[in-house]
């Protein structure tokens, strides 16, 4: 199947096609750890970057986005932004904690952790449990600027909100539909592939960049160092607030870290969301693929396909792995949630795993909950269209792959 043909605008792809000429010529400002860290240095006038244990990640992220991400101009530009401001991100971490020496002694206490496939209803559970005043989830902006930390009475206010809106408008620009497929906005609840890539292990880099070598690789790694910059990053943000609020925390590819994320955060609480691959796959082809167009005008939708099928049988196989594993000590940790019950009867889903951790759920917030879903926008921004087979994808085939996840976690 041949790649996607990308329509870009003339002024963009104007700077692509000169970029690229130039570069032909020898002109190539090549993506160097070790120069990008003396940038931020310089930038920053610090030169803390707490420790050195994120180096082989940043070193091996630069050599896959020169050798395998195949880069245009634009891209090349996002990408070089993104480190060097991810860069100086941890210079500013660093260097707040150290002139703040009680951050270190902040109590991350219980927090809650989203974890399952995309498009398995981990973004509406996400949203409903955010209505819960006794939650602290990080928002978009907080995250793209940690510091100083934000602060409650000013947490929709802060003059950064602007900036981040104007980044994610940048976003739409050059990828038009984008926000169809999946919303982004400042004030809206954050990631923690955000949180993560600052230690430049995250799948974030993976869905913006073609690099099947470095996912390779990242999978191989012990994810512990990261997810203890995880855990000094809310520590920052909370700084801000307090210690009052538990935290609300998501991303996809947490189901493949279990084990680490519960010896960083022992009593964290873990949900897993469920639901057949083979009704997710193409969904999420489409948005690695939509994500990839904006940095490199070589996108193979059937590579992005089967990449995807392949690399979420390891997850989700880590994932059952290491519940079986967990299972003595860790059980009462865990709580399962199918896809067509979070759609079919949230608020009762929800309410049912409170009862299991033992969070209280009040009148109140059942109804804060309802109101959110009875206003909840539909195709705000468009509706998502994408086929199976435009990414190689074999139901009957595929599915065989998925089959002792399946049996587990929702038999027929």
């Amino acid at each position: 199947m041949p790649e996607i043909k990308i329509k870009r605008p003339f002024a963009i792809a104007t700077i692509n096609a000169a970029g690229k000429l130039l570069q032909k010529m020898g002109f190539k400002r090549e993506l160097r750890a070790d120069e990008l860290m003396q940038q931020a240095m310089q930038n920053r006038g610090l030169h803390d970057f707490g420790g050195t244990d994120f180096l082989p990640a940043l070193e091996n992220l630069c050599v896959a986005l020169e050798s395998e991400a195949a880069l245009n101009t634009i891209g090349r530009s996002i990408a070089r932004q993104s480190l060097l401001s991810l860069l100086q991100r941890r210079l500013d971490i660093v260097n707040y904690s150290k002139q703040n020496p009680g951050i270190k002694h902040q109590k991350i206490n219980k927090p809650l952790f989203i974890a399952g496939m995309p498009r398995t209803g981990t973004t509406i559970l996400y949203e409903l449990l955010s209505q819960d005043s006794n939650h602290r989830f990080p928002i978009s902006w907080e995250v793209e600027c940690p510091v100083p930390p934000a602060r409650e009475d000013s947490l929709y206010s802060d003059p950064r909100i602007e900036q981040v809106n104007a980044q994610f408008d940048q976003v739409e620009q050059l990828v038009p539909g984008f926000k169809a497929i999946h919303e982004v906005g400042a004030t809206l609840p954050q990631e923690c592939v955000a949180i993560l890539a600052s230690h430049f292990m995250s799948e974030q880099w993976i869905v913006s960049y073609n690099m099947p070598e470095f996912r390779r690789w990242l999978m191989q790694q012990n994810f512990t160092g990261a997810y203890q910059w995880h855990k000094r990053c809310l520590q920052v943000m909370q700084s801000g607030y307090g210690e009052g609020k538990r935290w609300l925390l998501k991303t996809p590819p947490h189901i493949g870290y279990l084990e680490t994320i519960l010896d960083v955060y022992p009593d964290a609480c873990i949900v897993q969301t469920h639901r057949d691959p083979m009704q997710v796959l193409a969904s999420l082809s489409s948005l690695t693929a939509s994500l990839r167009s904006l940095a490199s005008d070589s996108i193979d939708p059937v590579a992005i396909g089967r990449d995807e099928v392949a690399n979420w049988q390891t997850f989700l196989q880590r994932g059952m792995d290491a519940r079986s594993k967990l299972a003595e000590k860790h059980s009462q940790q865990f709580f399962d949630i199918r896809f067509e019950d979070i759609l079919q009867r949230p608020i009762a889903v929800i309410e049912s795993m409170y009862r299991y951790f033992g969070f209280e759920f009040s009148d109140e917030l059942r109804q804060k909950m309802q109101t959110y879903l009875d206003n909840r926008p539909r195709d705000k921004h468009g509706k998502h269209e994408y086929k199976a087979e435009d990414y190689g994808l074999d139901a009957e085939q595929d599915r065989a792959m998925f089959e002792d996840y399946l049996k587990r976690y929702l038999p027929a």
